[in-house]
């Protein structure tokens, strides 16, 4: 009987609706706040002043009165400082940060309770995506930067097993004051958690770039408390956890990426061992016509894994962000002009669009790899290689360079004074790795960019099959005509984008939703698989309600 039953459930909710379907935003809930009190702002929709109240106090008894605070001052913290609206509009709550699983598991227990809902954010550090802020205000955030245990790091089968408070460059302190000759892959710029950019599928710039893909042992607590650990590590003594990423039967590693399944409290990421020889190379081509070309010539070196970190391919006017701010080479209002660029290129001595790589290995195939490349591009007009060579010991200097060989930095930071104290949101859409999709998807891109008034700061993620095409939109925070021709050119974007079979593979806090909508397949069923998950583990929601569209049905009914 009640295996019938469950049948009949499934089938309903996986079958194709009539209609195409509309996701609620957090204030079209049934159970919206009141804007106009400011008590009513930081409760989560349907939760009480006395079961708020009562879910801080076992919060407090929980982790300690320093580390659980709804204070104005403490949710205003937990913001997104590059919104392109109200500072405040994604507002917490409050926060509560264990220091251990079990904390973990009982802060989830308390919220359960009292039917409040958590955001977990590993360091808070994803920033031009939301940063720490909830998506739901009223939130509270379950913040693990506590959790800062570096659990193991073997230097013979080359993986280190960290807790989420763990950030990249934590991780390279512990590996050089030991003299652990590892490399890991890092992100730009490196400071956030090497567990949260896992998880919501950072990309870095080194051998083992795709950062969850490169991930194992993930333990997780679930939304009732439970623990629970995936993969290999689901055999109480397993010798081989944080070493595969799946065991027997349905992997689930992924369902907790970008997802609000659970809270990932463990996992291993994978390193190489330090080369004999690393070579960061550069192919520079001094006309937009090259782009093409570029991304092409060198797809083939990808597949067959002469290059085994992605190819990144950067315009001008996103290296000069780094280095710069926009005063220094133009004043006048829409996007840099095309002598503009020109003077930059000059300067920095950049092309237009700028290939960066990285060959790592002894120093006979490093040299035959360099020299096939060079061979095989050079036909491109305005091509222009460089490359510097360096050796274990060696000081690395150059900020792409220690990128490529794990060494965090924080560089890239530098595009957030483009104008000064500006904001910046990333568009991130995904491709085939060809220059003709890469002409188009900038072309597009480009188009809304001019359109708006804004730079063109974008860069392509090139590894083998697929690129990335992160667009980094940086605006002037106090200018309301900026604000809001960002928050119309993004969703635009989105439709625009999605039109042409390119879907985002991770966006804003703002923009969850209309992405969720665009991965529309038989009447989005990935969506109402996903929300079926959601329902089965999580029917209270209390685990980042919303988190990539995916919202429990007490916020869709």
């Amino acid at each position: 009987m009640h295996g019938d039953r469950c049948t009949d459930l499934i089938s309903h909710r996986l079958a194709p609706e009539s209609a195409p379907r509309r996701l609620p935003r957090p204030g079209e809930t049934k159970h919206a706040p009141d804007k106009g009190n400011r008590m009513s702002e930081r409760l989560p929709p349907g939760v009480t002043p006395e079961n708020f109240a009562r879910a801080f106090t076992e919060f407090r008894d929980i982790v300690g009165a320093q580390w659980a605070s709804d204070s104005q001052a403490d949710r205003e913290t937990y913001h997104d400082p590059f919104n392109a609206g109200d500072p405040l509009e994604f507002v917490a709550g409050g926060f509560v940060a264990p220091e251990n699983v079990a904390e973990v598991q009982a802060v989830v227990r308390a919220a359960g309770r009292h039917g409040v809902p958590l955001w977990p954010v590993s360091t808070g550090k994803n920033l031009a995506y939301g940063g720490a802020a909830p998506l739901v205000p009223g939130t509270v955030v379950l913040d693990l930067k506590r959790m800062r245990r570096i659990l193991e790091v073997d230097e013979d089968l080359a993986y280190a097993y960290v807790e989420p408070g763990v950030s990249f460059f934590d991780l390279y302190d512990y590996l050089r004051e030991r003299e652990i000759r590892l490399w890991m892959s890092v992100p730009g710029p490196g400071w956030g958690s090497i567990v949260g950019n896992g998880l919501e599928r950072g990309i870095g710039y080194g051998y083992f770039s795709d950062h969850f893909g490169t991930s194992a042992g993930l333990e997780v607590v679930l939304p009732n408390g439970e623990l629970m650990r995936c993969g290999m590590g689901a055999m109480a003594n397993s010798t081989s956890g944080p070493l595969l990423n799946y065991g027997y039967g349905p992997a689930v590693d992924a369902i907790f990426t970008q997802s609000n399944y659970g809270v990932v409290t463990k996992m291993s990421r994978f390193l190489i061992p330090e080369p004999e020889t690393y070579l960061s190379c550069e192919a520079n081509c001094f006309n937009d016509a090259g782009l093409e070309a570029l991304v092409d010539g060198l797809r083939r070196f990808e597949l067959d894994e002469t290059i085994r970190n992605p190819v990144v391919v950067t315009n001008v006017a996103l290296i000069a962000s780094f280095v710069s701010v926009r005063s220094q080479w133009y004043d006048g209002d829409g996007p840099l002009p095309p002598d503009v660029l020109d003077q930059i290129q000059t300067q920095l001595g950049l092309g237009r669009w700028n290939a960066s790589f990285a060959l790592y290995g002894n120093e006979v195939t490093v040299n035959d790899a360099w020299a096939r490349i060079q061979r095989a591009l050079g036909a491109i007009p305005g091509i222009e290689f460089k490359a510097r060579r360096y050796h274990p010991g060696d000081v690395i200097e150059h900020p792409r360079d220690q990128s490529q060989a794990g060494v965090p930095n924080l560089t890239e930071f530098g595009l957030a004074n483009w104008y000064g104290a500006g904001g910046h949101i990333d568009f991130s859409p995904v491709g085939p790795n060809t220059g003709e999709h890469a002409r188009k998807m900038n072309t597009l891109i480009g188009k809304r960019m001019q359109e708006f008034g804004f730079d063109h700061l974008a860069g392509f993620y090139c590894n083998t099959r697929v690129l990335r095409f992160i667009n980094t939109i940086v605006f002037r925070k106090t200018n309301p005509d900026d604000l809001k021709k960002v928050r119309e050119m993004f969703g635009l974007l989105v439709t625009d984008l999605a039109d042409s079979g390119y879907g985002e593979y991770r966006t804003h806090l703002a923009y969850m939703d209309k992405v969720a909508q665009t991965f529309d397949f038989n009447n989005h069923a990935m969506l109402r698989f996903q929300e079926l998950l959601k329902d089965a583990i999580d029917p209270q929601g209390i685990i980042a309600p919303g988190k990539s569209g995916v919202w429990p049905r007490s916020y869709r009914e």
